[in-house]
């Protein structure tokens, strides 16, 4: 008997400290921030200062990133600060959400002279919707009235070094693009961007450093004409490529979904003055498309990076190719269930 009570007032005692110290980690950490952009922690700052010239970007140049229907500018979206281990949550802004929420019960945030900033209020909590947030992910997606809308998470870490990544300013957008811009497309449904049994051989690695090395060309060149038949060829390498191994067609759908999502970083880099190149070495150092696959084949471990990742920059080469030779490529690529877009290799071979 003795046992059980001493058992029962531990539980007790547990359940006290257990309930103080979430009472203490929401007056500690869940503190809501202040309501003034020049009073905000140097961090909110920072990711502030990033969305205002993204905004102030898209606003001023839409159709030199995507195009003018496509206003980045004017979406929802929720940011969270959190921790760098994407775990623990401190706050919630909610950005231009004031159409799908009632935000009178949180606190409204100003940004004196920024045209870009007027809707935006912080939270602790957003209820049930919230909970999802303590997953440790980098991003989720939130259900607004019928709106989907990005939740992001940032912390200080995202903002310490220029170009490592995750960088906020880019990965953002990028997301963004997947969940607004994209939307209605068809490409990546059930499972039709990725490639199964990839042939991993020489022949095929063979065929891949004459297109990577074609792609390399079309990419240096500005002269349309050499453009043309440099492209023409590359799509001959494609259809040998597809004839021989039919399953790797989807590496179209990842171009077409991850490519454009890449794309608009790099148009919007090009923008900002910060232009970035499409592929680096381990120490940073700029390199080809073609030095790249060398790399990877170098090394089995990195075979994978060729079923699916490699299509992110191949992708976003494909459209700035696209852009001296097709100024209407964007429109055709708009894909709908109702509508099938055309992918960057369709859109090419059509042309030849």
């Amino acid at each position: 008997m003795k046992f059980i009570k001493k058992l029962l007032k531990a539980i007790a005692i547990s359940l006290v400290l257990l309930i103080g110290s979430v009472l203490l980690f929401i007056i500690l950490i869940k503190k809501m921030p202040e309501g003034e952009y020049s009073k905000l922690d140097p961090t909110d700052k920072k990711m502030f200062d990033e969305l205002t010239l993204q905004y102030k970007t898209f606003h001023e140049k839409p159709d030199q990133i995507w195009t003018s229907s496509y206003h980045y500018d004017q979406e929802p979206l929720i940011v969270i600060r959190s921790q760098k281990n994407k775990f623990i949550w401190r706050y919630i802004y909610l950005i231009n959400a004031s159409k799908y929420i009632n935000t009178k019960k949180f606190k409204k945030i100003n940004f004196p002279g920024n045209p870009y900033l007027k809707d935006v209020y912080a939270a602790t909590s957003l209820g049930n919707l919230s909970g999802e947030y303590w997953f440790p992910g980098a991003f989720t997606y939130s259900f607004l009235k019928d709106k989907n809308v990005l939740a992001f998470k940032y912390y200080p870490e995202l903002f310490e070094k220029e170009g490592s990544f995750p960088d906020f300013k880019y990965f953002s957008m990028h997301e963004a693009f997947h969940i607004y811009a994209q939307k209605d497309w068809t490409y990546d449904k059930e499972g039709k961007d990725h490639i199964t049994n990839y042939p991993f051989n020489k022949e095929h690695f063979d065929l891949l450093r004459k297109e990577y090395s074609l792609l390399d060309k079309g990419l240096k060149t500005s002269d349309t004409t050499e453009l043309n038949m440099i492209m023409k060829e590359w799509v001959k390498i494609r259809k040998k490529r597809y004839k021989k191994w039919p399953q790797l067609i989807n590496e179209t759908n990842s171009e077409a979904i991850e490519g454009t999502a890449r794309y608009i970083e790099y148009k919007y880099s090009d923008l900002i003055g910060k232009t970035r190149p499409f592929i680096t070495d381990n120490s940073g150092k700029v390199i080809s498309f073609s030095q790249g696959l060398e790399m990877i084949l170098k090394d089995k471990a990195n075979y994978s990076f060729l079923t699916r990742t490699a299509s992110y920059d191949k992708g976003a080469a494909l459209g700035y190719i696209l852009d001296k030779l097709d100024p209407l490529w964007k429109n055709k690529i708009e894909d709908s269930p109702s509508h099938k877009g055309l992918t960057p290799y369709e859109i090419l071979k059509i042309r030849y």
